[in-house]
């Protein structure tokens, strides 16, 4: 059977509290979803060549790590400083997009609208956090059964907000999800931890989640919420996003409530 991860990243607010203000009301998890064999062996390299290509190597001769906030705004001297210049942006995105569409991963992505939610479900005193990184685990667990076995890894972000995820993903695996029974969740997501790794360690699907965890919440926000357009290339990705990667009902073939989840739904 093929071995799966899933690597995960947060974006938006993930936190309880709730305001209007657009940064403060929605939170997100951005999964992407690769058989670990086609990743080493075929995704790892091509990645660490397009980085070459485009930035170059550092003076210790590491690749630079692609950080999607630091190469949206880059600084004059960083490993990014190329991306100011527009031919250069353009190729790099030209060759990003290229990336994108031929590498073999899908995408699940989780949202919420916290002011929506609490109304919905007025005393509630639940986590949003356990709210997004179930219906993750639930979508993996979906995705993995008749396919074979699976882990999941995220970046090191936060001390306090890694240790929830830790307690968060044992807390599955020994009780279940709402929906999956614990003895069925463990009989394709293995091992009982989850991964989580600093950036420093260079790992590529942690970066693709990266680059694409905002793109995708603003697609999801845009769909479920009325949110705002973004920028063009991030639009153009996303519009790809939806046709070929996401997650998907395999009879319907709608990412509904498959590879895009929104709470409330």
């Amino acid at each position: 059977m093929a071995r799966f991860r899933m690597f995960i990243d947060d974006t938006g607010c993930v936190r309880d509290e709730a305001t209007n203000h657009p940064q403060r009301r929605y939170g997100g998890i951005v999964a992407v979803i690769f058989d670990i064999e086609y990743l080493r062996e075929f995704f790892e390299p091509g990645f660490d060549k397009l980085r070459e290509k485009h930035f170059g190597r550092k003076a210790d001769g590491n690749l630079p790590i692609l950080h999607l906030r630091k190469m949206k705004n880059p600084s004059e001297h960083g490993p990014f400083a190329c991306l100011k210049d527009a031919e250069k942006r353009e190729a790099w995105e030209r060759d990003c997009m290229s990336m994108y569409r031929r590498a073999q991963y899908s995408v699940v992505a989780v949202g919420i609208d916290k002011v929506a939610f609490y109304a919905q479900h007025v005393g509630w005193q639940g986590s949003i956090y356990e709210i997004l990184v179930g219906n993750a685990i639930e979508r993996f667990f979906y995705f993995l059964r008749g396919r074979g076995t699976g882990d999941v890894m995220a970046e090191a972000t936060n001390s306090q907000l890694d240790q929830h995820l830790k307690g968060l993903y044992s807390k599955f695996w020994e009780s279940g999800a709402d929906h999956i029974s614990a003895e069925n969740l463990r009989s394709v997501l293995s091992p009982k931890e989850i991964k989580i790794k600093p950036k420093s360690q260079d790992i590529a699907g942690l970066q693709l989640a990266d680059l694409l965890a905002s793109t995708c919440f603003s697609h999801c926000k845009k769909i479920y919420a009325d949110g705002p357009s973004y920028d063009p290339f991030a639009m153009s990705v996303a519009e790809m996003i939806e046709r070929e990667k996401f997650y998907r009902n395999p009879a319907t073939h709608d990412p509904h409530g498959y590879g895009r989840v929104w709470r409330p739904s």
